[in-house]
């Protein structure tokens, strides 16, 4: 089974790693999740250390056999460089990779803000150390996907068979610079590249949010066979509609729904007890739990393993990017930190 939607996230202690933000680290739902999650009880020297070694021990005790583990790029000016005092979360590439290397069910998540100067190098880089998947985060990394100055990384995503992941859908968890990015019908561009391209969310947004993007998301699925939707964070209590109005739509779209939970955001079972019980999954893992709430929905056939075989490399794939940089480059962390370090003084 696969999870094509997880997190881990840095607290800050090695900026080259990833941080948050202290407008972040703040915020009422951050405080709210660390509450939740138990994670001051979790092994570790450091809170990234307790964050990582959660993910790790609960994806284990799961039932899933892979998780995709996303990173997260940071802000860029308009001249392609970092900007450090508007990015409020960022995880590097090289961590997931590296995460990915030593535990066997993780699948490294590179994350591209297609606006940095180096986007198309750290395309090649990415796929040549082993990431399918590149997260593209429209509404906290300030990216319109329809921006006819993106051509030439969709080109290369294609030329490269890697998978596409959008944020669509309103944003909440931190400060972001646009939410009228989130649009699904922004994501024509990359579709027409002939890319397998996910809305993470579906586009769905909040009762209490401006916009209701899901009317654009199921247009965008009926007009593109390439496109695909996850259900992460949809278990919860401000979409606790979504997933009723998914298994509503038609079998063409309902089959290229992808499983995902949004981890570490927990699960909410108050909306669903009618459908999966007090107790669902009867388990206390929540990824697990978030599985067997979205499986009392009917996504068809296969729905836990759509998207596993994506994830199992052909040897042309691997020769397409065997002209790349060597897996173990640290650019990319390098050119950061140093734009940081002058900056903010490290964090």
């Amino acid at each position: 089974m696969l999870d094509i939607h997880t997190h881990v996230f840095c607290w800050g202690e090695d900026p080259r790693q990833g941080f948050l933000s202290e407008d972040t680290r703040r915020r009422w739902l951050t405080r709210l999740i660390v509450r939740l999650t138990g994670l001051d009880r979790e092994p570790g020297q450091t809170r990234s250390e307790q964050i990582r070694n959660r993910l790790v021990r609960q994806l284990d005790e799961s039932s899933f056999s892979r998780a995709v583990v996303l990173a997260q790029d940071a802000v860029y000016r308009d001249d392609g460089e970092p900007d450090p005092q508007r990015t409020h979360v960022y995880v590097s590439n090289d961590y997931v990779l590296e995460l990915a290397r030593r535990h066997e069910k993780i699948l490294a998540g590179c994350s591209i803000n297609p606006l940095r100067r180096d986007a198309l190098e750290e395309l090649e880089r990415c796929a040549a150390a082993g990431s399918r998947l590149i997260k593209v985060h429209t509404a906290i990394q300030g990216v319109d996907p329809s921006l006819p100055e993106f051509e030439s990384f969709y080109r290369l995503a294609a030329e490269l068979d890697l998978i596409l992941m959008f944020h669509t859908g309103y944003e909440h968890s931190c400060r972001v610079i646009s939410q009228k990015f989130t649009d699904p019908r922004r994501l024509v561009r990359p579709l027409d590249h002939g890319l397998r391209v996910i809305a993470a969310h579906c586009g769905t947004c909040t009762l209490f949010d401006r916009e209701d993007y899901y009317p654009g998301f199921v247009e965008m699925m009926h007009r593109y066979p390439n496109l695909y939707g996850d259900t992460s964070i949809l278990a919860t209590w401000p979409r606790w509609r979504a997933l009723g109005r998914l298994a509503g739509e038609p079998e063409s779209l309902r089959t290229r729904l992808l499983h995902g939970s949004d981890y570490p955001f927990p699960p909410s079972r108050g909306p669903y007890l009618r459908r999966a019980g007090f107790r669902p999954g009867a388990t206390r893992n929540p990824l697990d739990i978030d599985l067997a709430i979205k499986q009392s929905f009917d996504f068809g056939p296969g729905y836990a393993t759509r998207g596993l075989a994506w994830f199992e490399r052909e040897p042309a794939d691997e020769r397409r990017v065997c002209r790349t940089a060597p897996a173990v480059a640290t650019v990319e962390c390098g050119s950061m930190i140093n734009s940081w370090d002058v900056e903010t003084g490290g964090r």
